[in-house]
């Protein structure tokens, strides 16, 4: 099964120090699920410009992690929201963006284990 994280450039990031690794993929997994659960609320309630800035922050953790498919997906999220267009299209894009995410959590949570 192919991955969903790719850890060189954290790996780059921390020169490959194992307790640095572990703190930044800790910081992740504890910040990911409730800023994607922000995003699910934000989207309910139709706050575009919240959406964005919450997609926005969370970016560069997944570019940082290596989420393959991640960074595509949370820039055309922090995108629609912010121009408010084509806002039907970011509850399917959410949820891939969520799958994308717990498969990624789970490969990182095996990397510190």
């Amino acid at each position: 099964m192919e991955r969903t994280t790719d850890m060189t450039f954290l790996k780059s990031f921390t020169g490959g120090n194992p307790d640095k690794m572990k703190k930044y993929i800790s910081m992740f997994l504890s910040y990911c699920p409730g800023q994607i659960q922000t995003m699910k609320d934000q989207l309910e309630a139709q706050n575009y410009d919240g959406l964005r800035g919450t997609a926005h922050a969370l970016k560069p953790q997944i570019t940082y992690m290596g989420i393959k498919g991640g960074e595509d997906l949370i820039k055309g999220i922090e995108n629609l929201a912010g121009t408010k267009s084509n806002v039907e299209k970011l509850p399917e894009m959410l949820g891939n963006f969520q799958t994308i995410c717990t498969s990624a959590m789970e490969e990182l949570k095996q990397e510190i284990a």
